[in-house]
């Protein structure tokens, strides 16, 4: 048990952290792995064309990258309740927020990168060959006739990660979610003297 008012160690928590963005990496390769891709065809030095039938895998590359970032916001949270248990309430909860929408970002770039890796740049290919790419991941003006949010992704994680820490402090059995911070109030119940009968 520690001492009421003594606050934990910080490394362990700059650890999750940095747990936390480096999966992001991980997030980013997989995706760039496992996202279908979608084909197009040259056809000038200047343009390219993507049929409007591609469009089933345009939304499932996007849709493959969200389902991505909710199960990596779980992960995340794993990651922090259980390896740094010092740490948990609302400054565990904001540095895992943080780290989960910095390690989106790092997964968007990540897999976008290692995607363009995998396929060839229509830019560089020759008048009527095809081609395939990923979507892009950062959906401005993605919604027709509507406003498009280009961050709509980004949120998918910390969401998920809310949900999951909210679930686990809510079924908590002890009201300082396990730190120990907080006094033993069975154990002062023990060491309060007892009237004796007369």
């Amino acid at each position: 048990m520690t001492i009421a008012g003594r606050r934990p160690a910080v490394g362990p928590l700059i650890a999750v952290v940095g747990s936390v963005v480096l999966l992001g990496f991980v997030v980013g390769m997989i995706w760039a792995e496992v996202t279908p891709a979608m084909s197009g065809r040259v056809v000038d030095a200047d343009s390219a064309l993507i049929p409007a039938g591609q469009f089933p895998e345009e939304f499932a590359g996007v849709a493959t990258f969200a389902l991505l970032l909710f199960g990596y916001g779980v992960v995340a949270v794993a990651i922090s309740w259980f390896t740094s248990r010092r740490w948990r309430g609302p400054l565990g909860f904001v540095a895992v927020a943080v780290a989960t929408v910095i390690g989106s970002l790092v997964a968007a770039w990540v897999g976008t990168t290692v995607a363009d890796w995998r396929f060839d740049d229509p830019r560089s290919s020759p008048v009527g060959s095809t081609f395939e790419v990923v979507p892009d991941l950062w959906l401005d003006g993605a919604v027709r006739g509507g406003i498009g949010g280009p961050w709509v992704l980004f949120v998918c994680a910390p969401l998920a990660a809310s949900l999951v820490y909210l679930g686990l402090a809510l079924a908590a059995r002890r009201a300082d979610l396990g730190v120990g911070d907080l006094p033993d109030a069975g154990a002062d119940e023990r060491l309060q003297p007892t009237a004796q009968p007369m």
